[in-house]
């Protein structure tokens, strides 16, 4: 068993998705559109991506100095997101069913 999975057994996969099924699926649908995909194929990457350990994914993604880190509180990885430009800290999370958000804290909001 590896570290990732180890972890994911102590934390409950605490950290999902929270959309409703409907908001899922019609996601899923425009972005099978966009890409010329069937909704099946899109469903099976989605499958195929969490069998991956989310710390071999955030390598792949972002490479090996990627600056991310895991809060337990949250069961997150945060990942400092590459392409934020202005200011604060621009940020992707990455929960424990490999859905993913991102967002921008406010400068000062950690003193």
């Amino acid at each position: 068993m590896t570290f990732e999975s180890k972890k994911e057994q102590t934390m409950g996969n605490r950290s999902r998705d929270p959309r409703s099924l409907a908001q899922k699926d019609a996601e899923r649908r425009a972005y099978a559109e966009a890409s010329g995909k069937s909704v099946e194929e899109i469903r099976a990457i989605e499958d195929a991506l969490r069998e991956v350990p989310r710390e071999y994914l955030i390598e792949q993604l972002y490479g090996p100095d990627h600056g991310a880190f895991y809060d337990a509180g949250e069961d997150l990885w945060i990942v400092p997101d590459p392409k934020h430009r202005g200011p604060g800290f621009g940020f992707i999370a990455i929960r424990s069913d490999r859905s993913w958000f991102g967002g921008v804290v406010p400068p000062g909001a950690f003193q």
